[in-house]
């Protein structure tokens, strides 16, 4: 009898060491693939999707292109199109996040653009402008799916690349108790060329970031990184790594091979033509002076994703052929967004495309992230963030 009451707790205490998370400040340097067990009771099985967005919103806030009013308008068309749930606006004025009212210019979009169309639905996390640039970006995020923790300066060099933590909110989260997390770095480098200043940026970041974490968690780095082509050493310092679990991949590239490597966007614009990001608009002064012209002329947005991503090892996963330059349909270079030559643009209804000509000079890009309910309290351990 004993002996049997033995194997009674020994099988009990098995069964709950695998039922328990990974501890945070394990060991372990590299990830390690588990076999999650059985569902824990009351848990509910969901799928859910995460839509990732990043966007140059071309000096939002500092009167260049119209009043904010204005550009709330066209920014609720936008909005209420594409549906975010985790998105950057790089290139906003500056502005003090201490600030309240119509000042404080993440608190406007949320009150006169965001809550407009979706009432209730979407904050903003708490931005930085440590290197006092004249222009920052924040981030946004849908507060029904995901709840903000905290913002890392991960480097200030001309302007603040902040890294930014939040967590998905996991139906089971109060039973399972394991969180997913899932960590956004925004980018928006110096332009033109040469690419000296934005190659230091860019090497700079990836460095601080393989330091602070041994391999990468759910992460993704988006914004304008001002890229010319793949050859950059900022470009090749996010894609390039001896360690392949902080290696980072850019979407068409790499899972979804549309395109492939080295690639010249700016001299051979033809084979990118659905990627190019600026610019919506083919004059210099239509419909204003703000922002450059010519047409999608250039790829500098993207969104990198980190292999835990790519292989979905922790409850999320890059959607394949997910990645999408919204409002390009791949037609769009030497002319106007909404322009009906070469052909009619159907790749938006017309008015999301009036409003993306008149909000910025820039396309938004997305991707999509599939998210699982974790029912088994199980996970490889997330890496331990160092400072």
């Amino acid at each position: 009898m004993k002996f049997n009451v033995f194997i009674y707790l020994l099988a009990g205490f098995l069964l709950a060491a695998s039922c328990s998370k990974s501890p945070k400040n394990s060991p372990v340097t590299t990830p390690v693939t588990v076999v999650p067990g059985p569902p824990l009771p009351n848990t509910v099985d969901k799928t859910d999707t995460l839509n990732i967005m990043a966007y140059n919103v071309l000096k939002y806030g500092d009167g260049c292109q119209g009043s904010t009013d204005t550009l709330n308008g066209y920014l609720k068309t936008i909005i209420q199109y594409i549906q975010p749930d985790l998105f950057s606006f790089e290139k906003m004025a500056a502005f003090d996040p201490t600030m309240t009212g119509a000042n404080n210019l993440a608190a406007n979009i949320n009150s006169n653009a965001l809550d407009v169309v979706f009432p209730g639905r979407y904050a903003y996390a708490t931005p930085t402008n440590s290197a006092r640039a004249t222009d920052m970006a924040v981030l946004f995020y849908n507060k029904q799916k995901l709840t903000y923790v905290k913002t890392v300066i991960l480097e200030a060099n001309v302007t603040d690349f902040d890294l930014y933590k939040l967590y998905y909110n996991d139906p089971n989260l109060s039973i399972t108790h394991d969180t997913t997390f899932i960590y956004a770095l925004i980018n928006h480098t110096q332009s033109g060329s040469p690419s000296t200043t934005r190659d230091i940026q860019v090497s700079m970041e990836m460095q601080d970031l393989r330091t602070k974490f041994a391999y990468l968690p759910n992460l993704v780095n988006m914004g304008d990184f001002n890229t010319h082509n793949s050859y950059e050493q900022g470009y090749q310092s996010i894609i390039t790594s001896a360690d392949t679990t902080t290696k980072m991949s850019d979407p068409p590239f790499y899972p979804d091979k549309s395109v492939s490597y080295p690639a010249e966007w700016e001299n051979n614009t033809v084979l990118f033509g659905p990627f190019l990001t600026t610019t919506t608009r083919a004059l210099p002064n239509v419909p204003n002076s703000c922002g450059t012209a010519d047409g999608a002329k250039s790829w500098y947005d993207h969104i990198f994703i980190s292999p835990w991503l790519v292989n979905g090892s922790n409850y999320l996963r890059y959607i394949p052929n997910s990645y999408k330059t919204i409002g390009n349909d791949g037609h769009r270079m030497g002319v106007d967004i909404n322009s009906t030559s070469p052909v009619i643009n159907t790749s938006a209804p017309m008015q999301v495309l009036n409003a993306l000509f008149q909000f910025s000079d820039k396309y938004p890009i997305t991707i999509k992230l599939q998210v699982k309910a974790n029912r088994n309290a199980y996970s490889i351990a997330d890496p331990k963030e160092r400072n």
